[in-house]
């Protein structure tokens, strides 16, 4: 009988110990976010004369993951002067290799044209809010271009970017 309750007793120590090990397992863990950063880019044409043009700007911020492989933004587009909707590039590891300008394209944003917004200044075009989320491994750095166009007399078309450092 004793040998029977040792058996027992022995089985439930051990189906505890694995159904323990099984619930407290480590898990995955998840990144926390970061600071947000502010992002401004401002598109604007100037002449040879000096005449000057704003053609699109976005504004907003950018947070990275403290994991160093994600980060997520919001940006309020508006179309100022361009002769279509200003577009919107997000790109990674943006920067000179020589003396041409690399990065890794993640995302070509085509806004639509007609956002149903109010304008409010520096905005005297339409407005639309773009917003998203990225991962790619081991990035330094993020880059948000964006582009506007105009007839010179001919068609022009002017791109500025913003790059932001990832901290982690």
């Amino acid at each position: 009988m004793k040998t029977l309750r040792r058996r027992v007793a022995s089985m439930l120590a051990t189906g505890a110990a694995v159904l323990g090990g099984i619930l407290a397992a480590p898990t995955q863990a998840h990144a926390a976010w970061g600071t947000t950063y502010n992002v401004s880019v401002q598109v604007t044409y100037t002449s040879p004369t000096g005449f000057t043009l704003q053609l699109g700007r976005a504004d907003g911020w950018v947070q990275f993951d403290d994991g160093g492989n994600s980060f997520r933004y919001s940006l309020a587009v508006c179309r100022q002067s361009s002769y279509t909707w200003p577009k919107l590039q997000v790109a990674v590891n943006a920067g000179y290799v020589g003396n041409t300008w690399q990065q890794t394209t993640l995302e070509a944003v085509l806004l639509p044209n007609g956002a149903a917004t109010t304008p409010t200044a520096p905005c005297y075009g339409d407005t639309d809010t773009v917003t998203g989320q990225d991962t790619y491994t081991n990035f330094s750095n993020v880059e948000f271009s964006l582009s506007g166009d105009m007839f010179t007399p001919s068609y022009t078309t002017v791109s500025r970017r913003s790059v932001l450092t990832n901290p982690y």
